[in-house]
């Protein structure tokens, strides 16, 4: 069987899967559209191409599974789209059982693709270094590294080296986030027991950026955010809002949408709000805060020793949580449903993609003296507009994708998705011919689906064994 390394910009390999908003939108990123012109980048004279280093948000998941509906709207695509870079994605094909971190009811839709995003769901400094892909044939394939680098073998940053040699490249590299972030998710282990030691970190994130500077090419970094400011971990105004009661939360304290969801399923009345386990507290809060700042430090002193520029998506984060970014009046959040993330309250919705998309830009065209047009507000409203994760009603459901994996299938059933018109009525544009253009969101989500999931029938230990192989945790 012929592999082929095929590049190409927006990663424009039509499916039926695709929809007509979602091929609308990136079209309107593409080069010709706004970075006019563009159809190549120049580095040292020659056209160059981009390739992607990173974890699950590089990768493309979303509501705990990456697939084709996601993997076109994650930052890196939309970023090669935008300024001109060819690129192309280990497109993955999904079932209503799909979860990231699991080849069952998963799989690549082209295995001779060379692809040039190598992020990978749950990679962390370390892993981005060592961790390889070693699958030889795709019945090999039994991670979700040989998933998504497949048929390239070798870690993350090998293949960037190996593929360097061949063509100019233009190299992101987000990495980091896993090494705090487990500390935030295991929602049944709440006692920041999972922060990678500091000197781990720092002697492999030195490794990594001393490699990148090896190869010459132009590498553009981003820093860690706050993470325990995400949307999976509720605080008791969150509890309010979708419970009617904060069941005893302390101020400063966070539990995780899995009880919010155990407690509203009549699974749980609460108690687990007095587990420590199932509870960050504040000084768990502080110890994490305290390592992301070491963290971005390192990051930003190793980085500076070769003069590599750094997006900062800590301070972006946190900016909005005072100054919310607002589209036809309505504000996202980082809060549970507030817009900014998909329906695990862990990786970016679509327009929370095209904001970090944004900064990355920024970072690149000023560092790097590129001159590149900024995304046009036009170009983010159609990208807002068609998110299926921002409860433009204020409902408190999203559409959703049905059917996109596991956490998309049982939505419906938890309350948090299905809405199939979710468009707020005091929106002007609601005859936009983008408008419901989804056929997952036009069509009504049948209760013998998720019926047939037995849900009902779940204990709560048979709930929580599920949410952590959502979370892909390890026992």
């Amino acid at each position: 069987m012929k592999r082929k390394l095929f590049i190409f910009s927006g990663a424009l390999k039509l499916k039926s899967t695709f929809t007509i908003a979602s091929i609308l939108c990136i079209l309107l990123l593409s080069p010709g559209h706004e970075a006019k012109g563009a159809n190549s980048v120049l580095i040292n004279g020659q056209p160059a191409v981009m390739i992607a280093l990173g974890d699950s948000i590089g990768e493309g998941v979303q509501s705990a599974d990456a697939s084709i509906a996601s993997q076109i709207f994650s930052y890196p695509n939309l970023i090669a789209s935008h300024v001109g870079f060819p690129f192309s994605l280990p497109f993955i094909n999904t079932s209503a059982m799909g979860a990231v971190g699991s080849v069952s009811n998963r799989a690549r839709l082209d295995t001779s693709l060379y692809a040039l995003n190598l992020a990978v769901s749950g990679a962390n400094v370390h892993s981005l270094l060592y961790e390889r892909a070693n699958a030889v044939s795709p019945d090999l394939i039994d991670s979700e590294t040989d998933l998504v680098l497949f048929p390239w073998l070798g870690s993350q940053i090998e293949i960037a080296e190996y593929v360097s040699h061949i063509v100019p490249l233009f190299i992101t590299c987000w990495i980091g986030n896993n090494d705090v972030l487990s500390a935030a998710i295991s929602f049944d282990r709440l006692d920041a027991s999972q922060l990678t030691p500091v000197e781990n970190f720092r002697v492999d994130f030195s490794e990594i950026t001393r490699r990148l500077n090896a190869l010459g090419r132009p590498v553009v970094f981003a820093n860690i955010p706050n993470v325990t400011n995400i949307g999976f971990l509720l605080d008791r105004n969150d509890l309010i809002k979708f419970l009617g009661s904060d069941y005893g939360l302390r101020e400063g304290d966070y539990t995780s949408i899995v009880v919010m969801f155990l407690i509203r399923l009549g699974l749980d009345d609460g108690s687990l709000i007095r587990n420590p386990n199932f509870v960050l507290d504040s000084s768990e809060v502080a110890l994490i805060q305290e390592r992301i700042t070491t963290f971005n430090l390192i990051i930003q002193e190793e980085t500076a020793r070769f003069n590599f520029p750094v997006v900062d998506i800590n301070a972006m984060f946190d900016a909005f949580i005072t100054d919310p970014p607002s589209f036809f009046g309505i504000p996202l959040t980082n809060r549970y449903l507030g817009g900014i993330f998909s329906l695990d309250g862990v990786h970016p919705s679509n327009i929370g993609h095209a904001l970090v998309t944004a900064a990355f830009i920024d970072k690149i065209s000023s560092h790097y003296n590129m001159n590149i047009p900024p995304i046009s507000q036009s170009t983010m409203e159609a990208i807002f507009l068609t998110d299926p994760f921002v409860d433009k009603d204020s409902d408190g459901k999203v559409t959703g994708r049905f059917g996109t994996g596991f956490l998309e299938t049982i939505g419906p059933f938890l309350s948090i998705s299905g809405d199939a018109d979710d468009f707020n009525p005091d929106v002007a544009v609601m005859n936009d011919p983008m408008r419901n253009t989804d056929p997952s969101t036009q069509r009504p989500i049948p209760s013998d689906a998720v019926l047939s999931l037995e849900v009902s029938r779940l204990s709560k230990d048979d709930f929580v064994g599920l949410f952590r192989n959502i979370f892909d945790l390890k026992k």
